[in-house]
């Protein structure tokens, strides 16, 4: 082709054509390509939509970064010679009476409006200019999206990829796919190289290519094992990968077994691992022996990369939601992206591939059987899954035990009903989630807490409604301090929930168990009685303060006059902290001279501070204490008339912050705890202190 672009209304045919001729591949191989029959039937999903049709703009010079650096790894090398560019085919559906083509295309490129736009782009499939593997980066709108309803929750992770078609800026949201060319990369390559674009501890700017992941799986000093043509990678080499990229790896073995309630435990394993990583937005690499249908042979070991998953609603009565999951959604490079598998009764996944014209007669039919499961996680998570779901069941277990010793059926059958959805999320997400969800109304308190980058949350649902949401420290060691909070996610079921867990955890526990059970509880010890002793904790001093006091700020502005020789001035005449200070016998004197007032501030300790201001120099609260963060101030006037001593909370600089509510609440408790305790013999009273 002698021309740098062109524009088609798409068809299989020529597609195939256009493959053919820039891979010197055969036509009926290209059609014939299980890829390129899936690749057909995503497109015919979009392109079957009433008075809608795909046309397809292909680029002939187009430089992909990781087939370049593929291609200096091995390509160049080739006696045969090979280009070092590929071609770039983008996706738009349009409406069915749109014809002219390239006058669309060629007033775009002369900056008028048409169809080629965000709004109708489906993505794009990179070329390689090789023979029979040649497709590379593929990135396609998934046709799955992200739902919820009654029958079904669906989930699938998408990034953000930009696009520059001939300066016209494109977007969209996916996750890249590309078959593996069986030369740089095998399947776990493949699975990796996805994984790595999905994973959001990795960068895109520092995503690797497919050589570039295999020889990351090769030890340093590799033996007889030859890196290129790679014709797989084992497990071990999969986490040295991992490892390479600073994701620590997690290896679940889920190979078959003769044992009927083992192979049932490792089912529900899989769903729980898969759900509580997955829907945090986390990628997994699933190993598993591929068979035909009805075919007791396996074809053999294969990577995929799973990216999504489907909750089948009420499926069961257990009380993790994670059993409930029944299909998957991923990328198989045999295939293509998004591919979904169904999860089957005997704990394998059913892969079918349908023809578009007669889905009664499928083009493949496949089992796949689980065979390992491997987690890259961020290097600071060091808490694992299991310990997390445990608490959750053993707390609610010696709730239960509670109420039946106080014969409460009722609520114990509310517990019994309790879901739980365990899942570890990134902590701009969980903040994310408490900033939109209307339901919780202390939303500051927990927006404005320090907590680690990761954190496993375990929320407890009813009848799919969010009551409390149990937050864990994923960073700590095994015997710290690992829970962190509790969040009404609920107004009414969240405050009666969390009333009854607080008598729980404040009565006298014994726990029914049996002497088996004893190492197991033991090994809980730290994220049960965590939880139990969250509800024990006592305030403490500066909890306490705060609560009767305010909290620390640093004064709104320090004045000129406020300072001398580059220090402040003080002005605390005395401070006070309890009845038997020695200097307790400070009178206050009634005939201050004209012009002059009391100031006060607490201090960060709490202690009372008195100053006096003059009319003359402004010397305000901040000369009480050096400058520092303080809770509160005002003035203390002495009022002839009644004899009584007035106390505000009128400091611009410390107190104009706080709501109305809060500074009478807080001026009461100044004079209750701080005026009458030092001054018996003095009278105060609160000035009402509004806002001015």
């Amino acid at each position: 082709m002698d021309t740098p672009y062109g524009i088609f209304e798409y068809n299989l045919n020529n597609i195939c054509s256009y493959i053919s001729y820039l891979t010197n591949t055969s036509f009926s191989y290209v059609k014939s390509k299980k890829q390129i029959i899936y690749l057909d039937n995503y497109i015919y999903k979009y392109n079957k939509s009433k008075n809608r049709k795909v046309v397809f703009i292909y680029e002939n010079e187009y430089v992909d970064k990781h087939y370049i650096e593929d291609y200096a790894s091995y390509y160049v090398s080739c006696f045969a010679t090979y280009k070092k560019t590929c071609s770039r085919i983008h996706f738009f559906q349009i409406d069915d009476e749109e014809n002219d083509y390239k006058q669309a295309l060629k007033d775009t490129l002369n900056g008028h409006p048409s169809f080629i736009n965000n709004d109708n782009y489906l993505g794009y499939v990179v070329v390689r200019p090789i023979p029979k593997t040649f497709l590379a980066k593929i990135c396609l709108k998934p046709y799955h999206t992200n739902t919820q309803e009654e029958r079904f929750t669906q989930f699938i992770m998408l990034n953000k990829y930009s696009v520059s078609l001939f300066g016209i800026e494109l977007g969209i949201d996916t996750i890249a796919f590309q078959e593996q060319d069986k030369i740089l990369s095998a399947c776990a390559t493949t699975s990796l190289w996805s994984f790595y674009h999905a994973h959001p501890s990795m960068a895109h700017m520092t995503l690797p290519s497919s050589s570039t992941i295999t020889k990351s799986a090769y030890p340093e000093q590799n033996g007889h094992y030859r890196e290129f043509p790679n014709t797989g990678l084992s497990t071990d080499m999969i986490c040295r990968s991992l490892r390479k990229y600073n994701l620590s790896p997690e290896y679940f073995e889920f190979s078959e077994t003769n044992i009927v309630e083992d192979k049932k435990d490792k089912i529900t394993l899989l769903q729980e691992y898969i759900h509580a990583y997955s829907s945090s937005g986390m990628p997994l690499i699933l190993g598993i022996q591929v068979k035909e249908n009805n075919d007791a042979n396996s074809k053999g070991l294969h990577a995929i990369t799973i990216l999504g998953y489907s909750l089948q609603s009420n499926k069961n009565n257990s009380n993790l939601i994670s059993h409930n999951l029944d299909s998957l959604y991923v990328h198989d490079d045999r295939f293509g992206p998004f591919l979904k598998i169904d999860l089957k009764d005997d704990g394998n996944f059913s892969v079918i591939i349908n023809n578009k014209e007669n889905i009664d007669a499928p083009i493949a039919e496949e089992v796949y059987t689980p065979d390992a499961l491997i987690v890259g996680l961020y290097h600071k998570i060091r808490i694992p899954y299991i310990p997390i779901k445990n608490t959750c069941l053993l707390l609610m277990d010696m709730f239960k035990v509670f109420l039946a010793d106080a014969e409460q059926q009722e609520a114990i059958d509310f517990i019994q009903s309790i879901k739980w959805d365990i899942q570890i999320k990134q902590i701009q997400i969980l903040k994310n989630d408490i900033l939109k969800n209307s339901s919780i109304t202390e939303k500051e308190k927990y927006l404005t807490k320090p907590w680690p980058k990761y954190i496993w949350s375990a929320t407890a649902l009813i009848e799919d409604l969010p009551i409390i949401e149990l937050l864990f420290d994923a960073t700590d060691l095994a015997q710290g301090n690992v829970f962190l909070d509790i969040i009404p996610l609920n107004n009414h079921n969240s405050v009666d929930l969390i009333e009854s867990l607080a008598l729980f955890c404040n009565a006298k526990l014994e726990y029914k168990y049996k002497d088996e059970d004893h190492d197991f509880l033991m090994q809980l010890d730290n994220f049960v009685w965590g939880v139990i002793k969250s509800f024990r904790k006592k305030e403490s001093y500066k909890e306490t303060l705060r609560s009767l006091f305010g909290y620390l700020k640093i004064p709104k502005e320090i004045k000129e006059v406020e300072t001398h020789n580059n220090s402040i001035v003080d002005k605390c005449i005395i401070r006070l902290n309890s009845k038997c200070d020695n200097d307790c016998n400070f009178a206050l004197d009634e005939k201050l001279a004209l012009g002059s007032q009391y100031i006060w501030l607490i201090d960060e300790d709490g202690f009372l501070c008195i100053g006096i201001e003059n009319d003359n120099v402004k010397q305000g609260h901040p000369t009480l204490n050096d400058g520092m963060p303080a809770r509160i101030g005002g003035q203390l006037k002495y009022n002839l008339d009644t004899s009584e001593w007035e106390v505000d909370c009128f400091s611009g600089r410390y107190s104009l912050e706080y709501t109305e509510e809060e500074k009478n609440k807080f001026i009461t408790n100044v004079i209750k705890y701080k005026f009458e305790s030092f001054f018996p013999n003095k009278t105060f009273i609160p000035i009402v202190c509004k806002e001015r």
